[in-house]
């Protein structure tokens, strides 16, 4: 779940006291909050038998309930609203984070914090609200469009290129909303996109079996037998707990993210879709079930999960030595999908399956094998 806010730090500086008391020594932490208001307070935890309990509540108060954010955000943010002070886009963007506390998951925000921090203040950062005008929003897209990701030296995915786009207009209609702004990136239209949508990649049944039988790791072909015959989300998977594991089906009702914002390596939060599945056990899963000793309390790793990349590199393994085509973890999704299309069942039904939207399934999934297409042109 996303953090609740209930008070801004501009310091992590803190002192620790000691006091004798009817139960023996204790320590207090104290330490200054600035409240929702603007108002800068000292905050105090106490009565704690040991430095190292007063060091751990501390940072457990800070992470839970507080931002920290450079200054007094609310004083910056009210010299903005009486004229005071023309704004950069580098005096705003903490209280557009701030505004999105409560409107979106943490992981949503996490993403866009790494947009901003990549994409838009490195360009915008120091310019004034006021002066970004439609010329500089075109050459800012003309260089981002021609960007490319240092890490693989290919240019950004075009719908990457739309989100980030799509970020600083919600940044700039914010702007527009709260203070009055204009939004010129409204008239600045997004380029067309560079090269053909690629092809949606998926592997047939036979395929997965051809992968599966190299698959020597028996948590492993566990896993992947799960995603292929559930077509749900990698991070639905890890955040599976043998409790949610029926009869009859399988109780699909959270996921597992590594984008906090507090520093913790992992949470376990609502699905994306903030829906509860309940995926039929088929034929293939009620097998696994049988042979498979799941794990307590996480089905597939015990006290915790397994890191999403150790699962990543281990598919990437086994196709090699499968001789499959290569395809991504993800597209055991796109392939349960298929195999659904493929014994002609109904978009409402495979959307309820893996916990998406009917129109995200249309859109997204609206192909079959090559054979189908075949036997349809084949009855005209």
């Amino acid at each position: 779940m996303p953090m609740k806010l209930e008070y801004y730090i501009s310091s992590t500086k803190y002192s620790l006291q000691e006091r004798m008391t009817k139960r023996g020594r204790v320590f207090d932490v104290i330490f200054r909050v600035i409240t929702l208001d603007g108002i800068v307070k000292q905050k105090k935890l106490s009565g704690f038998f040991t430095k190292t309990l007063a060091k751990e509540a501390y940072t457990e108060f800070i992470t839970q309930k507080c931002q920290l954010l450079k200054n007094n955000p609310l004083k910056k943010k009210k010299a903005i609203e009486e004229g005071k002070q023309d704004p950069t886009v580098n005096d705003l963007i903490p209280l557009y984070i701030n505004s999105l506390q409560n409107q979106n998951k943490e992981s949503c925000i996490y993403d866009k914090i790494r947009m901003i921090q990549n994409h838009i203040v490195p360009f915008f950062g120091n310019t004034k609200i006021q002066s970004i005008t439609q010329e500089v929003l075109w050459r800012w897209q003309d260089s981002l469009w021609a960007s490319k990701n240092p890490q693989t030296e290919n240019f950004y995915a075009y719908n990457y290129l739309s989100k980030i786009r799509t970020c600083l207009n919600g940044f700039l209609g914010w702007c527009e909303s709260r203070y009055g702004y204009s939004n010129p990136l409204k008239k600045v239209k997004k380029p067309r996109r560079r090269a053909p949508k690629q092809e949606m990649q998926f592997w047939t049944r036979e395929e997965f079996e051809q992968f599966i039988s190299v698959v020597d790791n028996e948590r492993y072909r566990a896993m992947f037998i799960m995603l292929f015959y559930t077509g749900r989300r990698k991070g639905e998977l890890l955040a599976l707990q043998k409790s949610d594991i029926k009869k009859e089906e399988i109780v699909f009702s959270k996921t597992y993210t590594r984008k906090t914002l507090d520093g913790v390596p992992y949470k376990i939060t609502s699905t994306k879709n903030e829906k509860i599945g309940k995926t039929p056990i088929c034929a293939p899963l009620k097998d696994l079930i049988k042979s498979y000793q799941f794990e307590s309390p996480f089905a597939f790793g015990g006290k915790q999960p397994i890191h999403e990349n150790t699962l990543s590199h281990a598919f990437k393994r086994y196709i090699k030595l499968s001789k499959n085509k290569e395809i991504r973890l993800h597209d055991l999704r796109h392939s349960f999908v298929s195999m659904l299309i493929h014994l002609g069942a109904n978009l409402a039904v495979v959307a309820d399956l893996i916990g998406d939207t009917l129109e995200q399934v249309t859109k997204t999934y609206g192909h079959l094998y090559d054979e189908d297409k075949y036997a349809i042109i084949s009855k005209i």
